[in-house]
């Protein structure tokens, strides 16, 4: 039997307008039982129409993902748009804050852990979000990524 998302969010995918919050996924550790890593989640809404995924921050050391799709939310107005933005800037939060390619808190990297798995370490679990929850509304999805601190120019 296929374990279901822990995760939580207030967002209503199907609403009009613009929603600003966070996927909460479950974190329980030493200083926090009940712990959680939120992800940002934006969804843009108006009317019918396809529905494109955006997500950046996958790699934590590449920054002009998250920072083009904050610019996106802060800018975009709904009428604009006839369908459904999903846009998530830091999939890989805790990447992101540390400002790592692999998380901090499960040293793994979020693109080699796909499908993920919901029961599994934090990584995992974003993964299977995306997979299970995310990818199966989208009819485009676009991952953006740059070098990194790894790159040499």
């Amino acid at each position: 039997m296929k374990l279901v998302s822990t995760a939580s969010t207030d967002i209503d995918f199907e609403k009009d307008g613009k929603q600003i919050g966070f996927v909460n996924l479950p974190l329980s550790v030493h200083e926090d039982a009940w712990g959680v890593v939120p992800i940002p989640l934006t969804v843009i809404k108006n009317g019918k129409g396809p529905t494109i995924l955006l997500q950046g921050g996958n790699h934590g050391d590449e920054y002009e993902g998250p920072i083009a799709l904050g610019e996106l939310i802060r800018d975009l107005d709904p009428a604009s748009i006839a369908g459904r933005l999903i846009i998530v800037p830091a999939i890989n939060l805790p990447a992101v804050v540390a400002g790592r390619r692999t998380s901090p808190v499960d040293d793994l990297n979020l693109n080699r852990v796909f499908p993920g798995d919901h029961g599994g370490t934090i990584t995992a679990q974003i993964a299977a979000y995306i997979s299970d929850v995310l990818f199966p509304m989208a009819d485009v999805f676009v991952d953006l990524h740059s070098g990194g601190s790894s790159s040499v120019n």
